[in-house]
């Protein structure tokens, strides 16, 4: 079964879902055209020509009224002519940025042109809508942000991959060196094969998990797993829980950390032009097809999630900041927060 196929997603950097004409976005635009001496040029275009009309009017309608009018009678009714014009041309111009993050994403997605998500496909993106939400990206596609791996070549070619500029001044695009600059220092990856290897060493032991079990069968086990328990407020024997297998099932270690850790990997190297959409949603299916069979629902998932943060980072403000986010997306509008979980 498909899901209801959700085209707007939130604007890049906000929560609110999906994007709309927001007066918010008038000052946005203003700052971006401020730090880019070409678009004050252009935004002097459409002003000039919407004010100085009004200014030529001004004169036209004055000469008419006052017959023996001097130079200095029609400077002024010129001057506040044109002064109407940039009030009409400012207030014109305002409703146009307000509604511009709006006609950027139509604009991007009509270009993309990528299929709806079906269900299942935005089930698997679940698993990662808490960093999503927390950096205020995009949960119901496989890029978390715009990229120009989605966009025609003719595009891509014209603006060099982000390398002189993007399309839209309200729609930035990281540049794909960018990116992949960014993928490499998080997560290792410089090729598609890496990504593949990622998911490969997630499904048998991931990353935190490996760390997990080393400290757990330590002599500092006791006071890392105190430690996370602490910090968690969850009982320490849950913590010694996740170290423990049975006859039925190894442990479970940080599992779900390693796995949303793994979806963000797979799905940046998506946007990094490493992986195709097909290639990326067979890895994320693997991920998820794990997910699933483990954890009974979202709160079980979120709370081993967060435990690994306790474990990661040692800090109360990082768990206390991603159980805020988690909390927050569920009572959003987002897709991720009302999608099913599926059945084992």
């Amino acid at each position: 079964m498909s899901a209801p196929a959700t085209v707007l997603q939130n604007h890049p950097g906000e929560v609110e879902f999906p994007v709309r004409t927001r007066w918010r976005y008038v000052r946005l635009m203003e700052r971006r055209r401020r730090a880019d001496p070409r678009q004050m040029r252009r935004r002097a275009v459409p002003v000039t020509a919407i004010a100085v009309p009004f200014g030529i009017a001004a004169v036209v309608l004055s000469v008419g009224s006052w017959a023996n009018g001097t130079a200095t009678s029609l400077f002024v009714m010129f001057a506040l002519g044109t002064m109407i014009g940039l009030l009409v041309a400012s207030t014109a111009l305002s409703f146009f940025d307000a509604s511009a993050p709006l006609r950027a994403q139509r604009r991007y997605l009509a270009l993309a042109a990528r299929p709806p998500l079906t269900e299942r496909q935005q089930q698997i993106l679940a698993l990662d809508s808490a960093s999503d939400f927390a950096i205020r990206g995009w949960n119901s596609s496989l890029a978390f942000t715009p990229t120009f791996a989605e966009l025609p070549q003719q595009v891509r070619s014209k603006y060099q991959d982000g390398q002189r500029g993007a399309p839209w001044l309200a729609l930035p695009l990281p540049p794909i060196a960018q990116l992949r600059a960014s993928l490499d220092e998080q997560y290792k990856i410089v090729s598609g094969s890496d990504a593949e290897l990622l998911v490969a060493d997630t499904l048998s032991q991931g990353l935190l998990s490996a760390r997990f079990a080393e400290i757990a069968n330590s002599d500092d086990a006791e006071r890392m797993m105190s430690r996370v328990a602490a910090l968690t407020g969850l009982p320490v024997f849950d913590i010694h829980d996740l170290a423990r297998g049975s006859e039925q099932h190894p442990p479970r270690l940080l599992l779900a950390a390693d796995i949303e850790r793994a979806i963000g990997a797979v799905r940046y190297a998506y946007v990094a032009d490493y992986l195709d959409a097909a290639d990326a949603w067979r890895l994320l299916e693997q991920l998820a097809a794990r997910a699933f069979a483990v954890y009974r629902n979202p709160d079980d998932y979120w709370r081993e999630v967060v435990i690994a943060t306790a474990f990661r980072s040692d800090s109360l403000e990082a768990v206390q900041r991603q159980r805020a986010a988690i909390a927050e997306l569920g009572s959003s509008a987002w897709t991720a927060a009302s999608v099913a979980w599926p059945a084992a």
